[in-house]
């Protein structure tokens, strides 16, 4: 074999790196979830590359011992003394390279990985290769609304998922018609005996003119043998390959299994599928048996119900809807003020207009109902654009419902908003195609493209009003069902007066008779109870809340304030669904002003006020969840939520 696994010797005075990329795609407050965030990683990759207007995406999940000792040694022989090194840190790599199991993603109808495979270094060309290859932190994506990744970290995915660090990668250069078999170890800096080495292993031939550059191999009998090895299913003629990208990643981690991988693909790429862009294929053990499941804009809908999750076929339901006529008949708003941040208010849905009396009418008989919401993009020192998105609404009628869906060109945005909307049996897609508002929205999200943020570094300072523009896209769901549920409140406020009229004594009867006549009553308005006041009032601020003093000429400084603090749920109490996994509030910042601090644990504080002047204010919770904050005295009965 003339290809190997090769390291770069680390020189004296050279500092020492290891990579963090991989640790990008674990957010601190959730379990690493191999199978989820592979599916994640490998569809945007094969989506962000495609030619053909239908990509397919390939999956294999091959048992325990799939892989034999001989085909593992083949690969890995030169490998192994690097994974043993105490500096790594890894487990069960003593002795000789062992028989494991191993997953095989291929995609087809894409470039594969485009550009000069002798370039060392940075380049205003775009080269797929490098990027893939030999560089941590690059991509070669444009920063366009319609692609998935941007920060150049995804590909560590593919070594995460491999116990030992590690993947091989056959690709079909589509503009080159060649092919080319590489490999990627990310390990860390570590010692062989007197030697150290950099913590990037590289498998390929060394080229002789440059010492540090690792050439792919190409040999017919290498790229042959690694075909067979590992089951691939990429056509190979004449020196060439199909276009596309074949990755095996051995030793796999066992979470990752075939059945799992249907269900993150129903649940997150149904709407590239049924727009007919993307095709799926899994094969692994499935129901106990080894089995082929293929998920193509015909066929999902009929695996999803297999699923035997109702709410996902509806949503699927909704999002075929959204794809034909739905944006035909959507209901278009009126667009925020220019200048301002956009907010909602009822003056946008323009109640009056006969056609929104019959968008509230079609979605109180649980028909589905889009509307188009515009706005403006501004970014810092441009003229701003026009934007809009679509939020397609549908009552659940039998159900609770299911939390809203959000699309961000091509893929769901799976942590947009957690949980279902509130006091809404709901299902809810939002579509957001390309555009200035698809820019920033994937602007603002992390390298698992999960969640939306105004803290990344590609958002920050980058645009005016863009934590208020995420906020209003977020809370678009909520906002709009809830306008439309009040709205069919109010018109049938009186609907059944007739047939149930109220129940009127013998002697009011003339009042009565006067009231419908439209005459006033002779005892006038009646005059509701004033609210007690409270000596405290509460206030949201970013990622946070305050609590400062109020009606201080009509109430007394209370003796002690206690608060409790709990994220927002869809049903329930939220206070009794706390969990300390959500936040600690002794671990969050507090901020305090003429304060005593009497208790702090969870979330729960208690503090004594020292004076007039008392604010406490804490912050650090997260800003994609709402916050429910109850406040009362401990001396009286007065108190107060937010």
């Amino acid at each position: 074999m003339t290809a190997a696994w090769h390291f770069v010797k680390h020189q004296s005075g050279q500092p020492i790196v290891n990579p963090l990329g991989s640790e990008h795609f674990a957010d601190a407050d959730e379990d690493w979830k191999p199978g989820e965030v592979l599916v994640r990683e490998c569809i945007q990759n094969s989506l962000d590359a495609r030619y053909d207007e239908e990509i397919s995406v390939n999956f294999q999940v091959h048992g325990a011992s799939s892989m034999s000792a001989e085909t593992a040694d083949y690969w890995f022989s030169s490998l192994w003394p690097h994974l043993q090194s105490e500096d790594c840190r890894l487990t069960g790599v003593e002795g000789a390279p062992r028989s494991g199991g191993f997953v095989v993603v291929e995609d087809f109808g894409t470039r594969g990985l485009e550009g000069d495979i002798r370039q060392g270094g940075l380049s205003k060309s775009d080269n797929r290769f490098f990027n893939f290859f030999r560089a941590e932190g690059l991509s070669g994506n444009p920063m366009n609304g319609t692609t998935g990744g941007s920060w150049g970290v995804g590909k560590s995915v593919f070594n995460r998922c491999s116990r030992i660090n590690t993947f091989l990668a056959l690709t079909g250069r589509r503009t080159e018609r060649d092919i080319a078999l590489i490999g990627k170890s990310l390990l860390c800096h570590h010692r062989i005996g007197t030697e150290q080495f950099l913590f990037l292993g590289q498998f390929g031939s060394k080229d002789p003119s440059n010492q540090f550059m690792v050439l792919p191999g190409t040999a017919d009998a290498i790229v042959g043998r690694f075909i067979r090895d590992f089951g691939l299913t990429r056509p190979i003629e004449g020196g060439a390959a199909e276009p596309g990208l074949s990755v095996v990643i051995p030793y796999a981690d066992p979470d990752i299994t075939a059945e799992g991988i249907v269900e993150i693909v129903i649940r997150e790429y149904f709407h590239p599928i049924l727009a007919g862009r993307l095709r799926v294929r899994i094969r692994g053990m499935i129901a106990g048996k080894m089995s082929i499941v293929n998920l193509d804009k015909e066929s999902l809908l009929e695996e999803a119900a297999g699923l035997k999750r109702a709410e996902v076929t509806h949503v699927l339901e909704l999002a075929r809807w959204s794809l034909g006529d739905g944006p035909n008949q959507a209901y278009v708003l009126d667009e925020p003020s220019s200048g301002e941040p956009p907010a909602w208010h009822d003056a946008l849905l323009r109640p009056e207009d006969p056609a929104f009396g019959d968008l509230c009418r079609r979605f109180d008989r649980g028909e589905p109902v889009a509307i188009r919401v515009p706005l403006r993009v501004k970014s810092s020192g441009k003229q701003p654009d026009r934007a809009a998105f679509i939020v397609y609404l549908q009552r659940d009628l039998t159900g609770s419902g299911y939390r809203p869906v959000f699309v961000r060109g091509c893929i769901v945005v799976p942590n947009a908003r957690q949980r279902a909307v509130r006091n809404q049996s709901l299902f809810s897609l939002v579509t957001i195609d390309e555009g200035s508002l698809a820019v920033m929205l994937r602007a603002a999200e992390p390298p698992a493209h999960t969640h939306w943020s105004p803290d990344t570094a590609n958002f920050r300072g980058r645009y005016e009003h863009g934590k208020q523009t995420i906020d209003f896209v977020v809370g678009a769901p909520k906002y709009l069902a809830d306008a439309l549920s009040n709205a069919r409140a109010e018109r049938d406020l009186d609907v059944w007066a007739d047939f149930f009229p109220s129940p009127v004594a013998d002697g009011d009867r003339e009042a009565e008779g006067n009231r419908r006549k439209g005459k006033k009553p002779s005892w006038g308005p009646i005059e509701p109870p004033k609210p007690r006041l409270k000596p405290f009032k509460i206030d949201m601020v970013a990622g946070g809340f305050t609590v400062a003093r109020d009606n201080i000429a009509t109430t007394p400084l209370p003796t002690s304030l206690e608060v409790l603090v709990a994220y927002d749920t869809s049903r329930g109490n939220p206070f009794k669904r706390y969990h300390p996994a959500d936040f600690k509030l002794p671990k969050l910042h507090r901020a305090a002003r003429a304060i005593e601090e009497e208790d702090c644990s969870d979330n729960r504080l208690v503090y004594r006020p020292t004076s007039d002047d008392f604010k406490l204010e804490v912050t650090g919770f997260d800003v994609n969840r709402d916050l429910v904050v109850k406040v009362r005295t401990m001396d009286t009965a007065t108190g107060g939520e937010a």
